[in-house]
């Protein structure tokens, strides 16, 4: 357990740079720059081949984002040879460092499989990942928000994501969230209020950044090409 926590503490370093520069919540200038820049629509081979796979991981090790996504998605997937997590934390790692939003919100997913991370540093991800656009995350982020067995749990700042999430996600809007929603004192009422309209603020200028698939022509399977949707 040691060596595993010790391992998933590496690799968190790199991709809670966002922590150490923008704080919780925060998205700065460079961030948004980074981010934005990323948008490209350019396609990667995602086949199996050898030349495809060099090809990908040379770019991926010289700091190409988008390389960098892909190769952690194949390993995560296991699109080509079988499952490999540290392979998978390691590349999604590098392009979450560079507040990418697929690939916060995916290495939180990975982290979470693997076992062993923090709630506070899952969420993170999945929160950095939704306040840049990238709405599957942000049921993630109302789940942790909302369960008091989390270490994390704030039922304001649940209120606040559930009011923002639920409108276009039905899985936001499950009953057992409006149970819990529904005992909330009146301070926390107020708070969540005042949450509810600062986050609703800030995402007026977010454009959404959707998923990318993964992996076509190779047995994970896709019909579309790896790019932008």
């Amino acid at each position: 357990m040691k060596k595993l926590s010790t391992k998933i503490a590496m690799w968190l370093q790199c991709a809670l740079l966002i922590g150490a520069t923008a704080g919780p919540g925060v998205a700065g200038a460079e961030d948004v720059q980074a981010s934005a820049s990323q948008r490209i629509e350019e396609a990667l081979p995602q086949d199996c081949s050898t030349e495809s796979h060099t090809l990908v991981k040379t770019r991926a090790d010289s700091g190409d984002t988008q390389a960098q996504h892909l190769m952690g998605m194949k390993a995560y997937l296991g699109a080509c040879e079988d499952r490999d997590l540290d392979t998978a934390v390691f590349y999604l790692s590098k392009s979450a460092a560079k507040f990418f939003p697929p690939s916060m919100f995916h290495l939180a997913t990975v982290l979470q499989l693997r076992g062993g991370a923090r709630d506070a540093d899952l969420l993170q991800l999945f929160r950095g990942a939704a306040e840049r656009g990238f709405a599957k995350a942000e049921m993630n982020v109302l789940l942790y928000y909302v369960d008091k067995k989390s270490k994390v749990y704030d039922i304001a700042e649940a209120y606040a994501w559930h009011s923002f999430c639920a409108p276009h996600d039905t899985f936001c809007d499950w009953p057992q969230i409006d149970e819990a929603l529904s005992h909330m004192s009146k301070s926390d009422k107020e708070k969540g209020e005042i949450l509810k309209a600062s986050l609703f603020e800030k995402m007026k200028s977010v454009k959404r950044f959707d998923d990318i698939f993964c992996c076509a022509g190779t047995r994970a399977g896709s019909s579309s090409g790896f790019g932008w949707r």
